[in-house]
């Protein structure tokens, strides 16, 4: 059976809670067992995984990446997003692991919600369907 680890950042809990209810929906509806990681902000994502793919115990044939970085008044928000996001397809492709990515960029609250929520964007049901048919394309190319 297919087992992925769900690695949220909890920053903005309501944003989070929002991706994790529509990645489980789909995660849920497709079998998949799933465990949850929680790191302290978008930044650490991208390390829980690599600690997790180097660990002698991990039993995960995908990841999911569940996060939100919001601008703010500084030019922080672009370190981070680009960190964030260039790390993740760096372990994608260095590391081999299909990876589902539901980090969400945005320049309000308000718009990271509606991204979030799975009556609208639904970016953690995306992420977890995108990890999903990597494990897919994984199986059929290396296993």
């Amino acid at each position: 059976m297919s087992k992925v680890l769900t690695v949220i950042s909890d920053y903005y809990k309501d944003i989070a809670g929002l991706l994790l209810v529509g990645a489980k929906e789909e995660l849920d509806d497709k079998g998949v067992q799933y465990d949850e990681l929680y790191v302290p902000g978008a930044f650490e994502i991208p390390a829980a995984i690599v600690f997790s793919i180097m660990s002698d115990r991990s039993s995960y044939n995908g990841y999911l990446a569940l996060g939100c970085v919001i601008r703010g008044e500084t030019d922080h928000y672009h370190y981070i997003c680009k960190r964030v996001i260039g790390s993740l397809g760096e372990i994608a492709i260095q590391h081999s692991v299909p990876l589902g990515m539901g980090v969400i960029t945005a320049d309000s609250k308000e718009r990271a919600s509606a991204r979030a929520d799975k009556n609208q964007k639904n970016v953690g049901g995306n992420a977890a369907l995108a990890v999903l048919r990597m494990m897919e394309i994984y199986n059929q190319f290396l296993k």
